[in-house]
């Protein structure tokens, strides 16, 4: 049987159905709606051993969805990107992984139907999952080539299926525009949230992916849980992971995570905690880098599911105006085997206008390989 292309198949589908009822499809193509983001994004870092980079790197992001036709509806994405200036001479690969990339890819092209309370999409997609999602922290969007079904039957209850065939990263690793690999043999997922007692959110999620060569690891099931009670002065969060490698990666272990969080008025506070087992930490986090929701997640040294792994996590943020805002963080973390790192992020946002949106992130930290890692965001969108 010949290998499907699901982004083949959704504009297979689409130029089908203007053959059938032209028409008709007309009309739902030209009420269609054009959206889109032109982007500047500034990085630079110190390591350990005092080498400074950085990087600006500008991007555009164009995408359009048609107008509805009995409940189907297309979209497409196209993103393209380029280097304005770098200096990485003490450091020439320090960001092949994300910011130093120069291209186009087409990151969403899909087919969606909707009947009742299920929708059907097909194709290239953006997912956003605890256990699989698209990060948009760099200048390309992380997409998936996938099908996914989701049904709202159940009175406060959402049931996705999901599998996922290929995964469009940052870059390619070479200063290209990143392409879409296949996931193995592929990757099933099942996720429900549910908020049908008052105050009490519920998620839940079920990975299968075969002969995942990502972490070393061939087979892996992955497990998450997570409930959320509102006590109106506060709320109280609790996490759970779990993963089954086969011992391929040392990743057949549980993790667990607490948090507390309050607001009053424009302030709020949090505190988190997380703990990995000491026989094996847990394979939670290469199914997109949007995929680290454990509590006690940094902005820039992410991924707490490290065997005999603690940490703990203090947060502040506070908002100025209805368009000034800032937060800091705190994360410190430890194994047995290693001493304790610290990092201490601080976050300020500005929407200068409706459409025009500032970020400046900046990140501190102690026995880690950089002394800071900052980044500035400028974002247009229309």
């Amino acid at each position: 049987m010949k290998d499907i292309k699901l982004s083949l198949v959704a504009i297979g589908t689409l130029s089908m159905l203007s053959c059938l009822n032209a028409n008709t499809l007309s009309e739902a193509l030209t009420t269609g709606k054009v959206s889109g983001e032109l982007k500047s994004q500034f990085y630079q870092k110190e390591s350990s051993d005092s080498k400074t980079v950085n990087i600006l790197t500008n991007g555009l992001n164009l995408s359009y969805v048609t107008g509805d036709f009995n409940g189907l509806t297309a979209g497409v994405t196209f993103q393209t990107a380029s280097v304005l200036s770098e200096d990485l001479d003490e450091n020439p690969n320090a960001y092949d992984a994300d910011q130093n990339v120069g291209g186009s890819v087409l990151s969403q092209a899909y087919i969606q139907y909707k009947i009742d309370n299920t929708t059907v999409k097909a194709g290239r997609q953006y997912l956003a999952t605890p256990l699989i999602a698209s990060s948009g922290s760099r200048i390309f969007k992380e997409s998936f080539e996938a099908a996914t079904v989701t049904n709202t039957d159940i009175k406060d209850t959402s049931i996705s299926l999901m599998y996922v065939k290929k995964y469009q990263g940052r870059t390619d690793g070479n200063e290209n525009a990143p392409s879409f690999d296949k996931l193995g043999d592929g990757v099933f997922s099942i996720y429900a949230t549910n908020k049908s007692v008052k105050n009490l959110s519920l998620a839940a999620q079920y990975v299968s992916a075969k002969n995942l060569v990502s972490n070393n690891t061939k087979d892996v099931s992955i497990y998450y849980l997570n409930g959320e009670y509102d006590f109106t002065a506060f709320k109280l969060g609790a996490q759970y992971y779990g993963s089954d490698d086969n011992g391929a990666a040392n990743n057949d272990g549980n993790a667990y995570a607490i948090k507390a969080s309050t607001k009053i008025s424009d302030l709020s506070l949090a505190a988190s905690y997380s703990d990995v087992s000491k026989s094996g930490g847990v394979d939670a986090w290469h199914l997109g880098n949007g995929a680290d929701y454990i509590y006690t997640w940094s902005w820039y040294e992410g991924s707490r599911y490290s065997a005999d792994m603690k940490a703990t996590k203090l947060e502040v943020g506070y908002n100025f105006t209805d368009t000034l805002s800032a937060n800091i963080m705190h994360i410190s973390w430890k194994t047995g085997t290693s001493e304790t790192t610290r990092e201490t992020d601080y976050m300020v946002d500005y929407k200068v206008t409706k459409d025009l949106s500032l970020r400046l992130l900046h990140g501190q930290f102690d026995n880690a390989a950089n002394k800071y890692r900052s980044r500035i965001y400028v974002s247009y969108k229309f």
